[in-house]
């Protein structure tokens, strides 16, 4: 025996004195010994602060025999785990069959043999013990467990608060372009070719604007604007991949149909925005917006210190460039010809042959068709109105029949006043007719910048 079996607490049930004083000095050597003559007392020393490790006990007490305090030991969740060894003068296989199923672990025939009880209980109480510290160790682990995940969990929160807080720079859509999980997964180098749709826009007239400004008043404009078509942009299936101050550049990776749809929202939402600022005594502002579908690269530039994520292609150019025609031509929406065509139904948006442009650097010229079916109603009826007119003038133009042309524009003139596409070919025509020769006409706009 070792020095931690006097620890070890043994409860002695047996309503004969003798049979506790027995028990007593047989084993008060070994453990500390707890005893009780009946069965309300072994309850009330079993659920007090320092129950028993093991109880030898007795099966016919009187009032209350050791079947009864057996099965309301088990019931009990703070005394259900403490084994029963039944002392009994009954032999029967019957009477050792229903005390096991009521939970004990051995039965010991009376007389006992001191050698035999000690055997028994040594047996049982190892086996006790090794639950009780298995137990112990396995409260311990779920401890240890359940701070592991709480701690994952919190690490897992951070990461998803730190993800969030990079894609207000890097959108998560872009994330997805390259094949990466999370900005921990971006190097500097990754990239990816796709055929994608690029977006310009920017606020017509913003330095004119912005110098009637503080830089205060400048940077609220921009925000309550940007909040306002922003998420236009992400509605549709674009994601931003740039601000330029007022101006914006986004991508559609599915299709133009997702760009052209954005356009109009955006043009309904800066609608909105007009009549608050026209309610707050503030001028309403116009939007143009370039759209040219290509294909380009999409990766990670700049250096292991700091890096972005950019588009390089001709495509960004030129979308750059048909939105500064909207400012040339006095309409909303531009957009190239290999964009039309990639529509899923072009007939679905109203929209007219406006010019035939050549990028510098580039040989081959771009058609540009203007989207006015997001204008205001009367402008968009009177452009529609227009339309067969206003195109056939073009043919005549690019025929170089100027004056014919002229007769054409100056009729959709007649009809709408605003509209400056007219009015600048009326003028281009004039100014070949007045020349004899008209050697530098080429029908080809060359955009410079």
């Amino acid at each position: 025996m070792t020095e931690d079996n006097k620890k070890l607490r043994v409860l002695v049930v047996d309503d004969v004195k003798e049979n506790i004083s027995a028990l007593n000095r047989m084993l008060r050597p070994y453990y500390m010994i707890m005893a009780a003559q009946n069965g309300e007392k072994a309850l009330s020393l079993s659920r007090s602060d320092k129950p028993p490790d093991i109880i030898l006990l007795d099966v016919m007490m009187p009032e209350m025999d050791g079947f009864e305090v057996c099965r309301r030991l088990k019931a009990d969740p703070k005394t259900e785990d403490i084994p029963i060894i039944f002392l009994s003068g009954l032999h029967d296989t019957e009477n050792k069959v229903k005390g096991l199923e009521l939970g004990a672990v051995d039965f010991v025939s009376k007389p006992f043999q001191p050698e035999e009880v000690i055997a028994r209980l040594i047996t049982h109480l190892e086996i006790y013990t090794l639950k009780k510290n298995l137990a112990e160790k396995n409260k311990e682990l779920k401890t240890a467990n359940d701070l592991l995940e709480e701690r994952v969990k919190e690490r897992t929160a951070d990461l998803v608060e730190l993800n969030t807080a990079y894609e207000r720079f890097v959108p998560r859509e872009f994330l997805s372009l390259l094949n990466k999980e999370s900005m921990l997964d971006i190097k500097l180098g990754d990239q990816i070719r796709k055929q994608m749709t690029v977006m310009f826009t920017d606020v017509r007239g913003w330095t004119s604007l912005s110098e009637t400004m503080t830089p205060q008043e400048s940077f609220n404009f921009i925000n309550a604007y940007l909040r306002r078509v922003s998420p236009v942009i992400k509605l549709n299936n674009g994601l931003i991949d740039q601000f330029y101050g007022d101006g914006v550049m986004a991508l559609f990776p599915d299709y133009p149909d997702d760009a052209l749809r954005a356009a109009m929202d955006m043009g309904e939402a800066v609608s909105e925005y007009n009549e608050e600022r026209e309610g707050n005594g503030f001028e309403p502002i116009e939007i143009g917006i370039g759209i040219h579908i290509g294909d380009l690269m999409l990766g990670i530039i700049g250096s292991q210190e700091r890096m972005q994520g950019t588009v390089v292609a001709d495509a960004v150019n030129l979308a750059s460039r048909l939105e500064g025609l909207t400012r040339t031509y006095g309409s909303s929406v531009t957009l190239s010809e290999t964009t039309l065509s990639h529509l899923k139904d072009p007939d679905r948006y109203k929209h007219r042959f406006v010019d035939r442009v050549r990028v510098k650097g580039k040989k081959q010229p771009v058609s540009v068709y203007e989207m006015f079916g997001g204008e205001p109603p009367l402008v968009s009826e009177l452009k529609e109105g227009t339309k067969a007119e206003f195109e056939e003038g073009l043919r005549l133009y690019y025929d170089r029949k100027f004056s014919e042309a002229s007769v054409r524009f100056s009729h959709v003139l007649e009809r709408n006043k605003q509209d400056k596409a007219a009015r600048i070919y009326l003028e281009r025509c004039a100014h070949y007719m007045v020349r004899a020769v008209a050697d530098d006409w080429t029908g080809v706009t060359t955009l410079t910048e």
